[in-house]
Formats: structure tokens, sequence, C-alpha cells
């Protein structure tokens, strides 16, 4: 069997549907606004991402495997002297987003280098904490997995028998 490309690494499947936590996530956030702040930054924006997916592998009229992965990680965007930096790092701990903001700092400070003109921002009213969930009408997760195989096995096509050549 080929290798299929999978993005992400496995994660159980009861686990796929637990939220993270919403101390634990401030917890990371702080860690990097303050990291990125105590090294000049303006502006900080701080992003968790936790992508979930599933692959059902198919041949003919079998299932080959199932495989629940799991991609998380963070992201952070600064302004410093008017010059942006980002960094992006999948360690998401306290220790793991300051590190990120570090680097987006330091990025931003290379950047000025190249930059001529510092970016300003609109003002605006600062937003606080936001969440944001893609909107579903039925989650994929939540699916039972003989119903997914059942709608997959039947778009595909039955096997081609042939007996002997007479």
């Amino acid at each position: 069997m080929l290798p299929i490309p999978v993005w992400g690494h496995d994660i159980a499947p009861e686990a796929v549907l637990e939220p993270i936590d919403v101390a634990f996530k401030k917890q990371i956030a702080d860690a990097a606004l303050n990291a990125a702040k105590s090294r000049g930054a303006t502006y900080t924006d701080v992003r968790i991402g936790r992508y979930l997916n599933q692959y059902l592998i198919t041949r003919e009229d079998k299932v080959e495997n199932t495989v629940n992965t799991e991609s998380y990680g963070l992201g952070v965007r600064v302004l410093v002297n008017g010059i942006w930096g980002f960094s992006a790092i999948d360690e998401v701990t306290p220790a793991g987003a300051a590190k990120a903001a570090e680097l987006a700092v330091a990025i931003a400070k290379a950047n000025s280098k190249l930059q001529s003109e510092p970016v300003q921002l609109a003002p605006q009213r600062g937003y606080g904490e936001v969440n944001w969930k893609t909107p579903i009408e039925r989650n994929a997760f939540e699916v039972p997995l003989k119903e997914k195989v059942d709608i997959l096995l039947g778009l595909t096509p039955p096997p081609c028998r042939t007996g002997p050549i007479t």
C-alpha cells in the first residue's frame, strides 16, 4: 500500500472532541504578550490553532485504515517600531509561546532594515479575547464511523472481476 500524506500527529479518536482549557489558553497568550512587550512590541496578537482531520482509506470494497490527526500550534504577530514580525511554533506551552514572541520581535527588528516606512495602524478599540469556531451543522467527528464508511464504499465502483479467457 502506498503511504498517504497525513498532516499532523495521530490522536486518539476519543480525544478529538475534548476542548482546550480556557485558563490554559490565557496562560499561553499571557506568556507571549508579556515576552513581546518586554522586548519592545507595541502591538501583539496571539492565535492558537487546533486542526483536526480524519482519514478513511479504502480499496475496492474494503476499509484499509482510519487515522485521526491533530495539528496544534500558535502564531504570534507583533509590531516593533512600526515593523511587522511573525513567528509560529508547535510547542503550545508558556515557554514555547514566549519563544515564539521573542522570535517574532527579532524578525520585526530584522525587517526594519528592509522597510522604509513604518506601518501605522488605524485607531481601533481592542477586542480582547476572541474565540472562533467554524460554524457547522453536524460535527464530522460525531458521525459514526460506520455511516462514513457506508457512504465512502457506496461511491466506490465494484471491483472488476474477470473470469478465464475462453
